[in-house]
């Protein structure tokens, strides 16, 4: 294989062979392979932090990110409503009120539909709006710790539900998809994935879908997968955890909870008010909003398994760096962190943040009315925790962004938002270190076979082949381009 290639251990150039799925020094011969000029190897890409089988099911969700007016709803739900059968729900996904000025979406948008039940879940999937069909179906009368259930001035539920109100009153109702069907999703996943050079991932799955969907088929995934249990019923059951039958595809590495909800919805808890909601602060959520956040935590590390918190508004940062006092090996995960206070920055020194940059790209438009001029400072502080110390890796959090590293690196590398406008490019990271948040430090933060994430003889053949050289490349106008994506020697994916 004729090309350039670049190693986070070592930072060698130098030519690429591999013999039954693992990097040699020598040329086996039977591994050639023709590129074009001034192609480059990087170690496989790893996105650190998605939700592989709900990505897979969003790729045949209604797609509402481009809407920018009540009417675009309308009229593309109205649309899917005309392809499907009579009974079937219609699940969306992707809207957000602030592309179309802050109106929140009713059930009202959904009538005229021959009483046809409807979900659409906002962009974070931490609010959704569903149709008065759904309403009917579902015990409104109270609002669980830790949600809101939308009420208009007379007091009645509009249909949108926030936080637990979506997640533990409207989720429940929503017909589950067949074991079949996740199956198919994980399928689609995967090839969506493989496109965009991605050779591993870090994913928030359930106990079933591991058991049922990923388990049966964990000797020979065509990816590498580390697993994190959304389950955090309390008192929490780690056996799944403990005894899961690692492969070098497939392997439990911990738990999550989620301590608040997002910036976009004004769930994220802070320190101090929405500065365009002085009425609130945001939100604690599950273990949190139950004092049993540092208990958890403790649960999981005696069972030598990562607790892994969301974490984005900064009073959340706060309360999971402090439930993470006794995590000693650092092998707890913080996930998302973006708003920090100053004081908190050094508190990282060690610890593994999980950031996604496309969520900077997408909230920055709308941070400044969010947080006040005055916190703006505390938004997104990549280059501020890596001078700290901190282990910063990368994901995308698919399917609420798209999970191409290549578009999440071009966010942390030039600080372009969704608009095109640049925004705080002094917390902006250098091509190298983007590159080690999606290759060196995702692979060793999750645990993955000894080697992946860094090219040298003896370590597996995972690579993402680009057409140019990510450190030299324009990010901001012409970034690199996926040509072949290599799994344990395998190639998964050319481009045509």
């Amino acid at each position: 294989m004729n090309v350039s290639a670049w190693c986070p251990a070592s930072g060698d150039r130098h030519g690429l062979h591999w013999s039954d799925g693992v990097l040699t020094d020598r040329d086996p011969g039977a591994n050639a392979i023709d590129l074009p000029p001034g192609a480059f190897a990087v170690p496989g890409l790893i996105d650190g932090h998605l939700h592989l089988i709900l990505g897979g099911l969003g790729l045949e969700m209604l797609d509402l990110a481009s809407c920018t007016s009540r009417a675009e709803v309308e009229r593309l739900v109205r649309a899917r409503h005309g392809t499907l059968e009579s009974g079937r729900w219609l699940i969306a996904q992707g809207w957000n009120e602030d592309r179309w000025g802050g109106e929140q979406p009713t059930a009202e948008w959904f009538d005229g539909l021959d009483g046809r039940q409807v979900v659409a879940w906002r962009m974070d999937h931490h609010a959704c709006v569903v149709s008065r069909s759904v309403m009917a179906r579902l015990d409104l009368s109270s609002t669980p710790a830790g949600g809101d259930i939308v009420r208009d001035a007379a007091g009645c539920p509009t249909g949108l539900l926030r936080e637990a109100a979506a997640w533990h009153i409207a989720k429940p109702a929503i017909p589950a998809p067949s074991v079949r069907e996740r199956r198919t999703a994980l399928d689609a996943a995967v090839h969506h994935l493989h496109a965009r050079g991605v050779t591993g991932v870090g994913s928030m799955e359930y106990g079933a879908d591991l058991e049922h969907v990923l388990a049966p088929c964990r000797h020979d995934l065509p990816l590498r997968m580390a697993i994190t249990l959304l389950d955090r019923d309390w008192p929490l059951d780690v056996t799944q955890g403990v005894t899961f039958d690692r492969t070098d595809r497939l392997w439990v590495i911990g738990y999550k909870s989620f301590i608040d909800g997002t910036l976009g919805s004004r769930t994220a808890r802070m320190h101090d008010p929405y500065a365009d909601e002085p009425s609130t602060s945001g939100l604690w959520t599950e273990l949190a909003a139950d004092g049993l956040l540092r208990t958890w935590v403790e649960h999981v590390l005696a069972n030598g398994l990562s607790p892994s918190m969301h974490a984005i508004g900064d009073a959340a940062l706060t309360a999971a760096l402090d439930a993470l006092e006794r995590d000693e090996r650092h092998i707890g995960r913080i996930e998302h962190a973006q708003t920090a206070r100053v004081e908190d920055i050094a508190r990282c020194a060690g610890r593994i943040i999980s950031m996604q940059p496309l969520h900077k790209a997408e909230d920055a438009p709308n941070a400044p009315s969010r947080l006040g001029a005055s916190r703006m400072d505390r938004f997104f502080r990549f280059r501020d925790f890596a001078n700290a110390g901190a282990r910063l890796v990368f994901g995308s959090d698919w399917p609420i962004v798209t999970c191409c590293p290549i578009a999440g690196m071009r966010a942390a590398i030039t600080g372009i938002d969704r608009t095109g406008a640049v925004v705080a490019t002094e917390q902006s990271l250098t091509p190298t270190e983007a590159l080690y948040a999606y290759t060196l430090e995702a692979a060793q933060s999750l645990g993955f076979p000894s080697g992946c994430g860094s090219l040298h003889a003896g370590a597996p053949a995972d690579l993402t082949i680009l057409d140019r050289d990510p450190r030299t490349a324009d990010w901001a106008s012409a970034p690199p381009r996926v040509l072949m994506t290599i799994v344990a020697g395998t190639i998964v994916y050319q481009a045509s």
